[in-house]
């Protein structure tokens, strides 16, 4: 049993909305896309793509994926030279959340990083009855802009594919296009995929692929929702992780709050990628 490792890297070509914790009447957004939100947009094409004359096997196709590929989050980037570089979170010390551009040349506050990517648009939910606005629906709507706001160049979305054994390489190699996150059906969340090549490391991260889940060895920051261990991490935040399942609210893995991306790993760790695109700390030495 092996696995291959890839980077991809997409464009986005419209607004995308990957929903946080909302600030009164504002539906805050994200600033990555989460392994679960990409598994369950590539579950949907995958399924719809294989669906010969019966209902697609969303079920199936879903179990199948987090059996055989493994995802991590996806992260903005912007172009560098020939290619492209990634922001990545961090905490640290006296500043909280930073994020740092993956070639060192950038360090921006969590503000400074909303302020470039992020914009609002109002919104609201129309009585039928009356064709006026119905009370207590407004609300305004928080999205990565499709382009840098600073200096106007394309925002790409950059992360690393896992396979097992060649698994769905002719699905996954097929779809050059998903569309994601919340708001699709006002044309949010359109990703066109730009590249897909074999990768040495993981956003710098050396890793095993001999192992039954792919090993990130040794990482200074958790770059996906990472599940709480005694003394596993030194500093960051925490929140219970919950994403969409047929229209309800629902924990990606329990009820427990798990430490968000850039939350400091305490020593030298190993962290597992678990099927669900959570992180765990690899208890094997």
């Amino acid at each position: 049993m092996s696995w291959s490792l890839y980077r991809w890297v997409w464009r986005l070509e419209s607004p995308l909305h990957i929903g946080m914790m909302p600030a009164g009447a504002l539906n805050r957004c994200r600033l990555y896309v989460p392994a679960w939100a990409l598994w369950g947009a590539l579950t949907a094409e995958i399924a719809r793509g294989q669906a010969t004359g019966n209902s697609p096997q969303y079920r199936e196709v879903g179990g199948k994926l987090k059996q055989d590929v493994r995802f991590t989050y996806l992260y903005p980037a912007e172009e560098v030279g020939n290619g492209s570089c990634a922001w990545l979170p961090r905490y640290e010390e006296g500043k909280g959340l930073v994020w740092q551009r993956e070639d060192g040349q950038g360090i921006l506050t969590n503000r400074q990083m909303r302020v470039r990517l992020l914009s609002t648009q109002p919104g609201t939910a129309i009585e039928p009855s009356s064709d006026t606005a119905a009370d207590g629906t407004l609300r305004e709507v928080e999205y990565m802009l499709p382009r840098w706001r600073d200096n106007g160049s394309p925002l790409f979305l950059i992360g690393y594919l896992f396979l097992k054994d060649q698994a769905f390489d002719h699905d996954l190699w097929a779809i050059q296009e998903i569309t994601l996150g919340g708001e699709t059906r006002y044309g949010f969340g359109r990703l066109q995929r730009i590249y897909l090549g074999l990768a040495r490391d993981c956003f710098g991260i050396a890793t095993d692929l001999s192992r039954s889940q792919p090993i990130l060895q040794g990482p200074e920051c958790v770059l996906a929702h990472t599940r709480p261990e005694p003394d596993g991490i030194e500093k960051g935040a925490m929140e219970i992780v919950l994403g969409w399942d047929v229209g309800i609210l629902r924990p990606v893995a329990d009820a427990t709050p798990h430490w968000v991306p850039g939350s400091r790993v305490n020593g030298q760790r190993n962290f597992a990628i678990r099927g669900d695109g959570l992180w765990e700390i690899d208890k094997i030495t």
